[in-house]
């Protein structure tokens, strides 16, 4: 690895809707390489391809995104230290103290690394600088929505066998679902040949899981492709003490290229069953401050943020911000059109409370305001 180089990544300032920097720094540095052919479409999303296919032959493709969740500051302070690793989706690393990076900004205040997903983006700028024949694309505005992934050019994906995202935390998880979306097939031959090269270059057990969105769900849905989510060492995500293991980066590294070695470069296809469709009626008319042409909800979940919320459409994923103060709008809005006046009524009419995520609890008791969560 890098580690300059990781660095300079990691203190490039990105956050959602304000990605320019990245996808400057990301076209610069593609530019660079030797044999890759470089294209940015009108929304941002960067694709890459390297080396020319035989007949017969299929590209891997890895991906990640540009954005992440930290407001911008004026300097990003990437420092070496010696962490402890936080108890992450069912692993407890105990009291071992590994090399890791953390940001500060200028005062010397922690200020969230992003490292959801930018050890994603050296992973991927790395497997396309070592690789022969692949392919890669980083999208943008993940967080709010994978509102670059759906917008994906479908023709970069025809020629492509199978689909990585690099965008878990820890050294231990693979994505077996997204939001209900199926990546893989779990007895098929690519899942069986990517959980033993994955666990080769992690060194340890992987545990598969079903996880909240990313952009691997929307190219799974727009494709016919076996598609995979792996871990790629950042922990705390999210928040201003979030930091990256740098050992858990290289062996992620590994793990793309022992799948490209073993899978080598054929196509394995995937076919998942379209969602049900729903009758449910939207939500907000024209009137509303949370409507327009595009965020048209008819079933919706709520993710909580630093200084705001997500609202996600159950059925389709489609999803946009809203501000703390509009968050609360919306918590008037819905007690008085659906009339939510007693203590911990629970939102199931409205497609909130599903396993995993903790819906709404609307009272109107000793509560001046709604209360959620997710697990992202």
């Amino acid at each position: 690895m890098d580690l300059n180089k990781f660095k300079e990544l990691l203190s490039v300032p990105t956050k959602t809707y304000k990605e320019s920097k990245m996808v400057e720094y990301l076209i610069s540095t593609i530019g660079d390489m030797d044999g890759v052919t470089l294209t940015c479409d009108e929304h941002n999303n960067i694709y890459a391809v390297k080396g020319t296919l035989g007949e017969g032959e299929f590209y891997p493709m890895f991906i990640s995104h540009t954005d992440t969740v930290h407001e911008l500051v004026d300097l990003i302070d990437v420092k070496e230290e010696y962490l402890l690793r936080p108890y992450t989706f069912g692993k407890d690393f105990g009291q071992e103290q590994v090399l890791c990076l953390k940001a500060y900004d200028k005062d010397g205040r922690p200020t969230g690394i992003g490292g959801d997903d930018k050890c994603g983006i050296y992973i991927c700028l790395e497997l396309l600088r070592q690789l022969d024949k692949v392919k890669v694309a980083f999208f943008v505005s993940e967080e709010t929505g994978c509102h670059g992934s759906k917008l994906v050019n479908k023709e970069f994906l025809k020629d492509v066998g199978y689909c990585t995202q690099y965008d878990a935390p820890g050294d231990h998880l693979i994505s077996y679902s997204c939001m209900g979306t199926v990546l893989f097939d779990k007895d098929g031959e690519f899942f069986n040949t990517a959980i033993r090269s994955i666990t080769k270059g992690f060194g340890n057990e992987m545990m598969v899981q079903s996880h909240p969105y990313t952009d691997i769900m929307m190219i799974k849905q727009l494709s016919d492709l076996s598609c995979i989510n792996m871990s790629c060492g950042y922990y705390n995500m999210h928040t201003a003490n979030e930091f990256v293991c740098i050992d858990d980066v290289e062996r992620s590294i590994q793990a793309g290229k022992n799948m490209v070695e073993d899978l080598g470069l054929k196509k394995y296809e995937f076919k998942t069953e379209p969602k049900p469709t729903t009758t449910t009626t939207t939500l907000f008319d024209d009137e509303s401050p949370f409507y327009d042409d595009i965020h048209q909800l008819t079933s919706i979940d709520v993710i909580e943020e630093k200084d705001g919320f997500i609202i996600a459409d159950i059925y389709d994923e489609n999803q946009f911000y809203i501000d703390d103060e509009d968050g609360y709008k919306l918590y008037e809005i819905l007690k008085e059109r659906y009339r939510f006046n007693w203590p911990g009524a629970i939102l199931n009419s409205v497609g909130l409370n599903r396993p995993g995520w903790v819906a709404i609890a609307i009272t109107s008791l000793g509560v001046d305001k709604p209360y959620w969560r997710s697990p992202k």
